[in-house]
């Protein structure tokens, strides 16, 4: 073998080593990002049913108005005729 293919099969065998590195890395990256994906998986639940209890009264209260405020105009209609 002359220095040319020598030098190129450490080159791909370095080449091979780093991807196969860089693979293992992403793997290991996937997997930590799953296991945060279920610890986040529960707050966000939380998270939906404290903001949907805390709009079904602001939206009650909000509807109570309106009616009284429909009231109001019902009741100004028939004052001023």
């Amino acid at each position: 073998m002359d220095i040319t293919s020598i030098i190129i099969a450490i080159s791909l065998s370095i080449i091979t080593i780093a991807i196969v590195v860089c693979f293992v890395y992403l793997i290991k990256f996937i997997q930590d990002l799953r296991k945060l994906l279920k610890q986040v998986s529960p707050i966000v639940d939380d998270a939906n049913l404290i903001s949907s209890s805390i709009s079904r009264p602001i939206s009650s209260a909000s509807e109570f108005l309106m009616g009284f405020k429909n009231g109001f105009k019902l009741f100004n209609s028939f004052s001023k005729k």
